[in-house]
């Protein structure tokens, strides 16, 4: 019997915008079922709607990008991630595009991890509405289209 060796050639797959676009999805239905308790203000909803957001965006980023890549070029930006897209990928009108805007500016301040006493202060006037962010996070997950 003769002695046979079989070497497996290194391969790639790219799972990465499947697990992003999944997260992104779980990010969204963990908003969906959130219940703030008491009559608290609460910026979880408005979080976890940027975090989907981020991660749906980013996915698309990485049908041609690694992931250390997309991490070190667009960090949490989600203005700049959605501006460096692919334009088949551009799907916001001039309104949903200015609501990512307002929004990515609070989100990369923390601003919806961390309570300020400034935006407090101002009834937290800098916040998008949260509806329309709902909207724009559907739109961009692909639930709307």
């Amino acid at each position: 019997m003769n002695n046979i060796t079989l070497t497996a050639e290194p391969g790639f797959i790219n799972f990465s915008p499947y697990a992003f676009h999944k997260t992104a999805e779980h990010f969204y239905k963990a908003k969906c079922d959130f219940q703030p308790s008491g009559d608290f203000f609460s910026p979880v909803s408005f979080f976890l709607c940027c975090r989907a957001i981020e991660l749906e965006i980013k996915s698309k980023h990485l049908e041609e990008k690694r992931q250390q890549l997309v991490k070190k070029e667009l960090g949490h930006d989600i203005v700049k991630a959605y501006d460096t897209l692919d334009e088949k990928y551009k799907i916001l009108n001039e309104d949903e595009y200015l609501l990512l805007k307002k929004t990515s500016e609070v989100y990369l301040s923390k601003g919806f991890e961390y309570i300020n006493v400034g935006d407090a202060g101002t009834a937290f006037k800098r916040f998008p509405d949260l509806e329309a962010l709902d909207a724009l996070t559907r739109k961009i997950l692909g639930y709307d289209a």
